[in-house]
């Protein structure tokens, strides 16, 4: 039998794919984010499934003002970062990711992140660390100090210059704005660049090019999405640079529990009651007829827990409506400088607010305070989030900036 001849092939040259290579390491403590509630899973210290849930989020919040529906939106994420199965098959992703742990961290004691401040000075950074300390028969938990990683991202071939594009600038807004582990909207587990080219993933320290290099993470268009979580719109604040990214920290932690209490335009007194009005005027009067409640701090994230203490007239939960949980619009960390310096980050993230609470099973319409809430008027805001900026501003008097990128919510 007189065989056929059939030419073999020819030898098609790959597509070439671009590789992000980056090392980073904490400049804050790690706590938290493994599978067992507090703890830091020492096997799988940092999961490249983790670092994708943490870039598609802020992918969103950088990318995603440019898609003019959720359909758009959602097609746009599945193919680059991979999405379930749906009409036959899945979508894989076009952005893999690898890590490699370079510094497994020193394991460090809750007291020694967070020793106890002087009353006179408040809770400073231990603050943002209340899920943490040692309440009853649990102890503390411990955190994971001196942790440094290496990351690859290697971009599929088929993506357009804009695609890669947004995965830089995703990249860039995660190590701004983000960490690893738990509780990173309060500055834990922060990251930093490290090594020759560090500096072309962080923020500049000069803030008029500051101001440029937001609005270059974010697309050209003259307003952004009002339905979900966005850069676009959103107000960052930087506290004066420090050497000492824990002492940073710890004048955030300060501030934080000043604003949480409303102490302004007068002296902070960490040991004095709070001003604002939901526990005293609002939630200790409820008589269960009230469909409508007025309060603040829902605006800054859910669920609320008012602990059963003796003497408190009102301890239940404050939930969401639709979810057990609503992320806190208000980020407050440290943040790496491109020259090395380090500031305190105080962002309000363009998001859309609750319009109802749940309340031991019941549901209430949520409004906010009235603008003759003493808080408020004492800041001259007209919102808990703008009270937010002013706070800030007064409490880091002559020592912050404002930077603005997009339409305010």
């Amino acid at each position: 039998m007189r065989r056929s001849i059939i030419d073999a092939p020819e030898w098609q040259e790959p597509a070439k794919r671009e590789t992000l290579e980056l090392e980073l390491e904490l400049i804050t403590p790690m706590f938290g984010g493994g599978y067992q509630t507090r703890e830091v899973d020492r096997v799988l210290l940092i999961r490249p499934a983790a670092i994708r849930g943490h870039l598609r989020f802020w992918w969103r919040a950088t990318a995603g003002a440019q898609y003019t529906n959720p359909q758009l939106l959602y097609h746009a994420e599945a193919n680059l970062w991979g999405g379930a199965a749906g009409q036959g098959e899945a979508s894989a992703g076009k952005a893999s990711i690898q890590v490699e742990v370079t510094n497994q961290g020193k394991i460090t004691p809750y007291e020694d992140i967070a020793p106890e401040s002087k009353p006179k000075d408040g809770p400073l950074h231990g603050y943002f660390l209340f899920p943490f300390r040692g309440q009853g028969n649990t102890p503390a938990a411990y955190g994971l100090t001196g942790v440094k990683f290496r990351l690859k991202l290697v971009l599929d071939a088929s993506l357009s210059a804009a695609e890669k594009q947004s995965v830089k600038n995703a990249l860039k807004a995660w190590i701004t704005f983000g960490g690893v582990g738990a509780r990173t909207r309060r500055g834990c587990g922060a990251l930093q660049p490290i090594g020759a080219h560090a500096q072309q993933w962080l923020p500049p320290a000069d803030p008029e090019q500051r101001q440029q290099w937001f609005s270059n993470l974010l697309p050209d268009i003259p307003e952004g999405p009002d339905a979900m979580p966005s850069l676009f719109g959103a107000r960052y604040l930087f506290v004066k640079t420090s050497d000492d990214p824990l002492q940073v920290w710890g004048e955030l932690g300060r501030f934080w529990a000043r604003f949480r209490k409303g102490h302004f335009n007068e002296n902070y007194q960490p040991m004095k009651g709070g001003k604002w009005g939901d526990y005293r005027k609002v939630l200790c009067q409820l008589s269960g007829s009230e469909s409508t409640l007025r309060l603040a701090k829902p605006y800054l994230g859910l669920p609320i827990v008012y602990q059963k203490l003796t003497g408190a007239n009102f301890h239940e939960t404050l939930e969401p409506a639709e979810s057990g949980r609503m992320a806190s619009p208000v980020i407050l960390k440290p943040v790496a400088f491109a020259d090395r310096s380090i500031g305190g980050l105080i962002a309000v993230l363009k998001t859309p607010l609750p319009t109802k609470i749940k309340i031991d099973s019941k549901f209430y319409t949520l409004e906010p305070p009235s603008k003759d809430d003493q808080v408020l008027a004492a800041l001259g805001a007209n919102s808990v989030l703008e009270a937010v900026v002013k706070a800030a501003q007064q409490h880091f008097v002559n020592k912050v900036s404002v930077c603005t990128v997009g339409r305010q919510s």
